[in-house]
């Protein structure tokens, strides 16, 4: 398994689920940067902005880094079945991004 590397992930890079199944397009990848503080016990994901839908104008998807399971060269793999983005929480934007 590869580990994935933000700076390999460009904005247009398609994205599939685990079953290889296209869920759409890099739109942007957010350097979260510094924890709060007082820290969490866990750090901050990058997060992918993926757009969706015919010409991406569908909804977008906000994935954590740690959702990626491998990057190629022009496309990132998720870890999830698209099933599972909504009760993951992908459809909601984290509010660091707002």
């Amino acid at each position: 398994m590869t580990t994935p590397v933000p700076g390999r992930i460009l904005p247009g890079m398609d994205v599939c689920d685990i079953g290889g199944d296209k869920v759409g397009s890099i739109a942007a990848v957010h350097h979260v940067g510094e924890a709060p503080d007082p820290a969490p016990a866990r750090m901050p994901d990058d997060i992918l902005e993926v757009k969706t839908g015919l010409l991406g104008l569908g909804k977008h998807l906000y994935v954590p880094m740690s959702g990626v399971q491998e990057v190629l060269t022009e496309s990132v793999f998720l870890s999830r079945p698209k099933e599972d983005f909504e009760s993951l929480g992908y459809y909601e934007k984290p509010p660091q991004l707002a």
